[in-house]
């Protein structure tokens, strides 16, 4: 809901009946607070959010953050200095208003360095944002997605394989939509602290619930297995890619929800 404001975002969101949110920090229309402003003023930034939420007592889990308007694997070290710099004031804000995990996108392939030249700064920039992180008792995330270093299974948990601390915030329709199956995407389990759960199809990234390929039933009683213990955060995200698929997200996001309810106690009394 980044194009409402927050206290509008989290008027839906209690009124769809949900007791924990993942806030939108970051630099484009899916948010309510700007990154680098919580990132200079973490104080005060953490203040406003927790004024405004206070009403609706949510339970925040993840700041949502992408990164702060360039991906972190830029070639200019500059920009990159700025990003590590930025960081450990996001971490602040992120302690702040309750958060367990902050999500970021691994970067991108830049054609002038070639894959596993992009592969490599990625690896180098989130291993260092990773232990400024972890030093605060706070994870760091990355969502594996297109276009990325990490945009297929193998990457993704390459990436989470080199860099001490780094976990997914795993999301299926991110490799639905690629034409990867279920049974490749599940090998990344494994390193998932966070889910974002929507429905979706090949060459089709968002999709209603009734029409998407993603067995949901199937993922649910794998991480029932695994002993998941993480957060699986419904994301109908209000945005243009999300209309274009003809989604509405009012519609989507109680119906998404309830399937999850309806799959977890279902699985929980098998």
């Amino acid at each position: 809901f980044g194009p409402r404001s927050l206290e509008e975002a989290a008027d839906i969101v209690a009124g769809f009946g949900f007791k924990v949110m993942d806030l939108g920090v970051c630099s484009n229309e899916n948010a309510q607070v700007d990154p680098r402003r919580a990132a200079e003023d973490p104080v005060e930034s953490a203040e406003y959010v927790l004024r405004v939420l206070e009403p609706w007592e949510f339970q925040l889990n993840e700041c949502f953050v992408l990164d702060f308007g360039e991906p972190i694997n830029h070639p200019d070290p500059m920009i990159r200095r700025s990003t590590r710099r930025l960081f450990p004031g996001l971490v602040k804000f992120a302690q702040r208003v309750g958060c367990r995990s902050i999500m970021l996108i691994p970067g991108t392939l830049h054609p002038d360095l070639g894959r596993e030249q992009s592969f490599a700064l990625a690896a180098q920039e989130l291993a260092e944002l990773s232990r400024v992180a972890s030093d605060e008792g706070i994870f760091l995330n990355i969502e594996a997605c297109e276009p990325s270093v990490a945009q297929g299974p193998e990457d993704a948990g390459r990436l989470c394989e080199e860099v001490p601390g780094l976990g997914l915030t795993l999301d299926y329709s991110h490799f639905i939509d690629q034409g990867y199956s279920q049974l490749e995407i599940e090998t990344l389990h494994r390193y998932a602290r966070h889910f974002h759960i929507r429905q979706a199809a090949p060459g089709k990234r968002v999709e209603t619930v009734a029409k998407g390929t993603i067995d949901f039933e199937r993922v649910v009683r794998l991480l029932r297995e695994e002993e998941y213990g993480g957060v699986l955060s419904v994301e109908y995200v209000e945005c243009p890619p999300t209309t274009e698929c003809g989604v509405d997200v009012i519609t989507e996001t109680p119906k998404m929800k309830a399937q999850l309810e309806s799959l977890v106690e279902l699985d929980s009394q098998s």
